[in-house]
């Protein structure tokens, strides 16, 4: 499979088995010896692997990290390639700094997908800067007689997405794909696991989120010593002004709501709003196949209410939903202790299989 992407470098860290196309994104492909016929399934037989994962890490995830959730995958589906998109504070409070990256992203889903990507009414593909119009052409007419005969394709691209960071970078390929006029590229048919997400606007949760970006790690001196350490004297000057930013986010946000005024709307009120909005003109409501929502109620970082509230309302919505509550697990640690991570990848499985949203 030839890339129409080109790779920055590769190194040394947990994630040097990726090529690293850009500074939050990445790119893995798995040798030729293990990318299947067009009819080879997943272990259960059931249904053909994704064409591609599309995995959106949560803000200020960090690559070891990262890396125990791509390593299932590689053994679950271990012909897809997986496209790695990180998340930053800024892709939160400021969703249009994603933006040049995406348009390294959108040559890999091109490449993969085809006229499988086109926007209804589209014979065409647009084209990004410095790419050639026509570099997909021979797969272009292939997918299009695939569109003809199938007004409804199964999903051939499965997105995960972790906590809100995961959410905005998500939203933020979608707007900019709207953005580009001359593109005429939406997302091909999918389906979409939201792991510890989205969740709303509320003080402490929003304060915890910051903190572990913002704060410097707490010293391990000990007492007395601590308390004149940089990391402590710096922790008692940047906290309260965590606080600050909160409270104007909390302020804010309670005026959107009491006044009916959008543009004080929190980002995280905005991230959790869009996901559900099924307006045609928004370019995913029409593609996106079923969703699951993994979460639990130890969640210091995003409400379960908030999870299970965003179900119903995409269920109202049309959508079809399939939620996994876990117990006992952490923000973006589902997967992790006794038992979790069996069941978490068993679920992963069945939800690609159809279960949930057939």
């Amino acid at each position: 499979m030839a890339s129409t992407a080109k790779a920055v470098t590769k190194d040394s860290s947990p994630l040097s088995f990726m090529t690293h196309l850009s500074q939050h994104v990445y790119l893995y492909r798995p040798s030729t010896s293990t990318t299947p016929s067009p009819t080879t399934t997943t272990t259960t037989g059931k249904r053909p692997p994704p064409k591609l994962i599309l995995l959106y890490s949560w803000m200020g995830a960090r690559d070891p990290h990262i890396a125990k959730y791509i390593t299932p995958y590689q053994a679950l589906f271990p012909s897809t390639p997986i496209l790695l998109i990180k998340s930053e504070m800024k892709h939160v409070f400021k969703p249009k700094s994603a933006w040049p990256e995406m348009e390294g992203v959108v040559p890999v889903l091109r490449e993969i997908f085809g006229s499988e990507m086109l926007q209804p009414g589209s014979d065409n593909f647009g084209s990004v800067e410095g790419e050639s119009s026509t570099a997909l052409a021979s797969s272009t007419t292939s997918n299009s007689i695939h569109r003809e005969n199938e007004e409804d394709p199964d999903p051939e691209l499965l997105i995960h997405l972790f906590s809100n960071g995961g959410s905005a970078q998500l939203l933020s390929l979608h707007q900019y794909l709207l953005s580009q006029s001359t593109l005429r590229l939406r997302l091909p048919s999918h389906l979409t696991i939201f792991d510890s997400a989205p969740g709303k606007m509320a003080y402490f949760p929003t304060y915890l989120a910051l903190s572990h970006v913002l704060l410097p790690p707490p010293s391990r001196a000990r007492f007395p010593l601590w308390l004149f350490s940089l990391s402590t004297l710096r922790r008692l000057f940047v906290a309260p002004l965590i606080h600050l930013w909160v409270s104007l986010l909390w302020t804010s946000n309670f005026l959107s709501r009491l006044l009916r005024l959008r543009f004080l709307e929190s980002p995280l009120g905005k991230l959790a709003r869009e996901q559900n909005d099924t307006a045609p003109d928004k370019g995913r409501a029409e593609r996106e196949k079923g969703r699951m929502y993994i979460y639990s109620e130890e969640d210091e970082l995003v409400g379960w209410r908030d999870v299970e509230g965003h179900m119903a309302e995409a269920k109202r919505r049309g959508k079809r939903v399939r939620g996994e509550k876990f117990a006992g697990t952490g923000h973006v640690g589902h997967a992790r202790g006794g038992g979790n991570a069996e069941r978490y990848w068993g679920v992963v499985n069945s939800f690609w299989e159809g279960e949930g949203w057939r």
